[in-house]
C-alpha cells in the first residue's frame, strides 16, 4: 500500500488530497486545544495529576529492572503495553495511598528518611557508610533530583507507614487458627485406580486406510510453517562500546580532572551532649545548662561522666556521649556537621550548636583524613567509562541516520550500511512462532511478517530491542506454507489416530470401572496388568512431605501419589462408614484416575510451638496483605480517577 501511493504521488490530484489530509488535521488539532478537552497527562486521581515524566520515570526503571532479571529472554517476553498499564495501575494506586496517608496525619521527617537512605547498598562507600556523591550519581542516572528523590522516599515511607498499620492489625484468633491447622493438617486414607493411556495405545492398531483418510480430511492440520529469512542491520551500545579504542593518555588525563569523583571524603569520630527543648526548657534554660556543663569541662571534667549524667539522648548517654564516625557530606543534621568539621584538634570541644533536637555541646575524638583512590584502582571502570562516552555519541548519531537512510532508500540497506559502516547479516529461516535470540522479539516478528515487508519488499521500521539496541530488517527470502506429503506425516497421523482412539477407550473404561467401584466391586479386583494398576497409599496429608511414613518392608514406602489426584482427594466428600467415596477425573497426560477414598482422621501427629507460630504469622501476613489491597480498591472505588488512554495509546 505504501509502495503504491510513492509510485502515484504526482500530479495535481494527490497534492489536493494531502491539502485537505493537512487542514483537517490541522483543524482536528486546533479545536482540540481551545476546546480544552486536551490531557496532558497520563492519569489523574482526583485532583492529583501523575505528568507523563513520572510515568517515564517508572516506565523505564522497570523496564531496566526485568531486563536484568530476564537477560537474553528480555526481547522475548517482554510486552510494552502490559507493562504500562501494569505501571499506571501501580502510579494510581500509589497515589491513593499518598492522599490517604496525607488525610490520616502520617508524616515522616528528613532525619528518618536519611536513615533508610543510609541502609541502601547502593549509596554506600567501601567502608559501608551512606555516601553523598554515590547518592546523587544514582539518582541523576534515574532522572530524578536529590530533593525529588527524597521527597519520594519520605512519601514511600509514610505510605509504609499506613500499610504496616493496616496489615499488622489483622487478627486471627487462637480458636481459628486451630480449626485452620487441623483443616490443614488432616489426612486421607485413599487409593489410586490407574488406567493407563500409553499402555492401551501400545496395543492399538490402525490400518493404512484409516491413517489415509484421515489425512486427507484433515490436510489444514498438517502444513509446513511459513518461513522468512531476512537481511538486517544491528546497532546496538554494548558492541560500539567494546569496539572503541582508548589511549592510556586519555584515561589518565580524565582520572585528573575527575579526582574529585575518586576521593573518599574525610569523616570524624564525635560524643555529644544534648539538652532537649520542651514546655520546661526554651532555649534559655537549655544555654544555661549547658554553661554549666562547659565550666566543668573547663575545669577538666570528664566529658564522658558529664554526657552519662546530663545528655537527653539517652542510646548516647550511656555510652558517655558517643555519636559514632560522620561524613560532612552525609545529610540530616546539618548543623551538627558544620560545627563538628570547623574543629580543629582532636579533643576540642564546640560551643553549644542549636538543632531541631535541642542545644549540643560536641567533642571531637578522633579524625579520620580522606584519601584518593589511586589510578591503578579505578583505571578498569574509566577505561569502560570512557568507551561508553564515545560509543554514546557514535550510537546516537548513528540510530537516526539508520532510522532516516532506510526509510529514504526503502529497497535496499546498504547506504545506511555505507554510511554508518555496519555490516548487513542474514537471519536464518524462521516462523512465526519465532527463531533464535532476536528473533523471538514479537515486535521483530510482527515486522518480518508484515505487509511492508512481506508483500511489499520495503524495509521496515526500525525496532527497539532496547533503548539501546535497534534493528532494521527486509525480505531476502519467503517461504510460504505448503501441504506436508502423506509419506512425511504419515507416522504422525498413525500416532495421533492412536492417540485419539486410546482417549476414547480410556473414558470408557473410566466409567465402566467407576460404576463397578460404586456397586461394591474391590479395587483390586479390576487391575488389567499394565493397562490397569491399583495403589494403596494409606493416609496421605496435603503436602508429600507431611505423608504417613510406611514401613520399610513395604515396597511403597517410597512412592507418593500423583499431584493431581492428591489435590482431587482432598477436594472429595468424606466417606460413609458402609462406603467409600469415589471420584473419576482424566489426568493431563490423559489416564484415566479413579481415586478411591476410605476414611478422613485428624493428624495424629501434634503441631511444634514454632511451626504453630510460624503458622500465625504467615495468616496475619496473608490476611493483611489482603486487607491492604482491599483499601486501596476501596480508596479506588471512592476516587475520582480518569486514565487518559489517548495520551497511554499514542505513546
Amino acid at each position: 500500500m505504501l509502495q503504491l501511493i510513492r509510485e502515484n504521488a504526482q500530479g495535481i490530484v494527490i497534492w489536493v488530497i494531502v491539502g485537505f489530509i493537512i487542514l483537517g488535521l490541522s483543524s482536528f488539532i486546533l479545536s482540540s486545544y481551545l476546546g480544552g478537552n486536551v490531557k496532558t497527562y497520563v492519569a489523574k486521581v482526583n485532583d492529583t495529576e501523575i505528568s507523563d515524566r513520572q510515568f517515564r520515570i517508572a516506565f523505564n526503571n522497570r523496564q531496566a529492572q526485568l531486563q536484568q532479571q530476564l537477560g537474553e529472554n528480555f526481547s522475548r517476553f517482554f510486552n510494552e503495553s502490559m507493562l504500562r498499564n501494569s505501571v499506571i495501575t501501580g502510579l494510581v494506586n500509589n497515589e491513593l495511598l499518598s492522599q490517604l496517608a496525607y488525610d490520616a496525619g502520617f508524616r515522616v521527617g528528613p532525619d528518618q528518611v536519611q536513615k533508610e537512605l543510609a541502609k541502601v547498598a547502593l549509596f554506600q562507600d567501601e567502608n559501608g557508610r551512606f555516601s553523598n556523591q554515590k547518592f546523587a550519581s544514582f539518582v541523576e542516572q534515574y532522572g530524578y533530583s536529590v530533593k525529588g528523590y527524597a521527597l519520594e522516599e519520605s512519601q514511600r515511607l509514610a505510605n509504609k507507614q499506613l500499610l504496616d498499620g493496616i496489615s499488622n492489625s489483622a487478627l486471627i484468633l487462637r480458636s481459628d487458627l486451630t480449626e485452620y491447622q487441623k483443616l490443614n493438617r488432616q489426612q486421607r486414607n485413599v487409593g489410586l485406580l490407574t488406567i493407563n493411556k500409553s499402555e492401551i495405545a501400545k496395543a492399538l492398531s490402525v490400518s493404512d486406510e484409516e491413517v489415509k483418510a484421515y489425512f486427507e480430511s484433515h490436510t489444514a492440520d498438517f502444513m509446513t510453517d511459513e518461513q522468512v529469512k531476512v537481511d538486517y542491520l544491528e546497532f546496538s551500545l554494548k558492541s560500539l562500546a567494546d569496539e572503541q579504542e582508548i589511549d592510556i593518555t586519555e584515561v589518565e588525563d580524565f582520572y585528573e580532572k575527575n579526582k574529585g569523583r575518586y576521593t573518599i571524603s574525610g569523616e570524624r569520630e564525635a560524643s555529644h551532649i544534648l539538652i532537649k527543648l520542651d514546655e520546661k526548657t526554651d532555649d534559655k534554660a537549655a544555654l544555661a545548662k549547658l554553661a554549666v556543663i562547659q565550666a566543668k569541662i573547663n575545669s577538666g571534667a570528664s566529658f564522658a561522666d558529664l554526657a552519662k549524667e546530663n545528655s537527653d539522648d539517652k542510646f548516647s548517654a550511656k555510652k558517655g556521649g558517643k555519636f559514632g564516625r560522620v561524613n560532612q557530606e552525609q545529610g540530616g543534621n546539618q548543623a551538627f556537621n558544620n560545627a563538628l568539621f570547623a574543629l580543629q584538634n582532636e579533643g576540642d570541644v564546640s560551643n553549644p550548636v542549636r538543632s531541631e533536637f535541642g542545644y549540643h555541646l560536641i567533642k571531637l575524638d578522633k579524625i579520620y583524613p580522606g584519601k584518593v583512590k589511586p589510578f591503578d584502582e579505578v583505571k578498569e571502570a574509566l577505561e569502560r567509562e570512557l568507551k561508553g562516552q564515545k560509543a554514546e555519541r557514535i550510537f546516537y548519531e548513528g540510530q537516526s541516520k539508520l532510522e532516516n537512510l532506510t526509510y529514504q532508500y526503502q529497497d535496499s540497506l546498504e547506504p545506511a550500511a555505507e554510511e554508518i559502516g555496519i555490516k548487513i547479516k542474514t537471519s536464518p529461516l524462521f516462523s512465526r512462532r519465532g527463531g533464535a535470540q532476536i528473533f523471538r522479539n514479537q515486535e521483530v516478528l510482527k515486522e518480518a511478517f508484515s505487509e511492508e515487508v512481506l508483500q511489499e519488499s520495503l524495509n521496515s521500521p526500525m525496532i527497539k530491542l532496547s533503548d539501546d539496541h535497534v534493528i532494521v530488517l527486509r525480505l531476502k527470502e519467503h517461504k510460504p506454507a505448503k501441504p506436508k506429503t502423506f509419506e512425511q506425516v504419515k507416522s504422525l497421523v498413525e500416532n495421533k489416530l492412536k492417540q485419539e482412539k486410546a482417549a476414547q477407550l480410556v473414558a470408557e473404561l473410566a466409567t465402566a470401572k467407576l460404576e463397578k467401584l460404586n456397586a461394591g466391586t474391590k479395587a483390586d479386583e479390576l487391575v488389567d496388568a499394565k493397562k490397569i494398576t491399583w495403589q494403596d497409599y494409606g493416609f496421605i496429608s496435603r503436602q508429600a512431605k507431611d505423608d504417613e511414613v510406611k514401613s520399610k518392608d513395604d515396597k511403597s514406602a517410597k512412592q507418593t501419589i500423583r499431584a493431581e489426584a492428591r489435590r482431587a482427594a482432598f477436594s472429595m466428600q468424606s466417606p460413609t462408614a458402609e462406603k467409600p467415596s469415589i471420584h473419576s477425573l482424566t489426568a493431563g497426560n490423559g489416564d484415566g484416575l479413579l481415586i478411591v477414598l476410605h476414611e478422613v482422621r485428624d493428624n495424629p501427629k501434634a503441631e511444634e510451638a514454632s511451626v504453630t507460630e510460624a503458622m500465625h504469622k504467615q495468616l496475619s501476613q496473608t490476611i493483611g496483605a489482603a486487607e491492604s489491597e482491599s483499601v486501596v480498591n476501596f480508596m479506588r472505588s471512592k476516587s475520582d480517577v480518569d486514565i487518559n488512554t489517548t495520551l497511554n495509546e499514542a505513546q
